[in-house]
């Protein structure tokens, strides 16, 4: 029998069998994507109190999050993210991810104030919901938040069933390579058309959830590196048990797995300058 390691995996073959074995080091996980809330539709055993996130997150052996409100993505943004500033003020391990909108029709603060509002409420990150919020991702509409969000290195959450094509956000990628934008809650079929993203755009990164492909993470580790990827949950639609056994049992070393579990996140934010 022989045997061939790597770092924080074991792999023994023996009689043409692969047995995979592995070394279980403490990895300390930063959770891109959870929310709070009450939503219009509760998905079977899914909860919405922010003490209960907390616990599951202690469950899962998380130790911190980035979260927004249900109300910011069902209702209005304005109100989500007033109630999300409230609710997370005393988590010290909860931070908040405001969801915008473009200005123009007078529903939300210009891009000047809301880089002020953001630095008053500690707020590192943004989502936007073109498709729920009925509005488009080109210049002529959201070019001045894109100018702040270039300008300040806040990282940009994007769901994948918000992007009408993805030719759409390739034009979004090209137009602006230096936004640095967080796709989430992807499909174990996007490989074709994201991989050529990956490839080509620095600052396209990838939540590890929805990309439930086989060896997927392995795959992206490979062709692109491991800091194109986020670990995220998607918490509560989605268990923390699952995404956080996507990175522990994942055949990567513990430096990559380290990486995918906080630290490209950590990078991201600690860039953030609303100065």
């Amino acid at each position: 029998m022989k045997t061939f390691t790597s770092v924080g995996t074991n792999c023994v073959r023996s009689r043409g069998r692969e047995e995979w074995s592995i070394n279980l080091k403490k990895l300390k996980f930063y959770d891109c994507n959870a929310m709070v809330g009450k939503r219009r539709i509760k998905n079977p055993g899914s909860f919405y109190k922010t003490d209960e996130l907390i616990r599951k997150m202690e469950y899962y052996g998380i130790e911190k999050a980035l979260v927004r409100h249900s109300l910011a993505g069902e209702y209005d943004p304005i109100t989500g993210n007033s109630a999300l500033t409230d609710e997370i003020k005393d988590r010290h391990n909860l931070s908040g991810v405001w969801v915008i909108l473009p200005h123009q029709t007078g529903e939300f603060p210009n891009a000047a104030l809301l880089r002020e509002l953001l630095k008053e409420n500690r707020i590192s990150a943004v989502a936007m919901l073109p498709k729920d919020h009925m509005y488009n991702l080109d210049d002529w509409v959201c070019s001045e938040l894109f100018d702040m969000l270039e300008e300040t290195n806040l990282p940009l959450f994007i769901n994948h069933d918000q992007i009408l094509a993805y030719k759409d956000l390739h034009a979004l990628l090209s137009s602006r390579p230096k936004l640095r934008i967080i796709l989430t809650d992807l499909h174990y079929n996007t490989g074709r058309n994201l991989y050529p993203l990956l490839e080509k755009f620095e600052n396209l990164f990838i939540e590890t959830i929805g990309f439930k492909v086989h060896s997927g993470i392995e795959d992206v580790c490979r062709k692109f590196g491991a800091g194109k990827l986020i670990f995220g949950t998607c918490a509560p639609i989605y268990s923390g048990g699952a995404a956080v056994a996507m990175i522990t049992y994942a055949r990567i070393s513990d430096e990559n797995k380290q990486m995918i579990a906080s630290g490209n996140l950590e990078k991201l934010l600690g860039e953030v300058c609303l100065v």
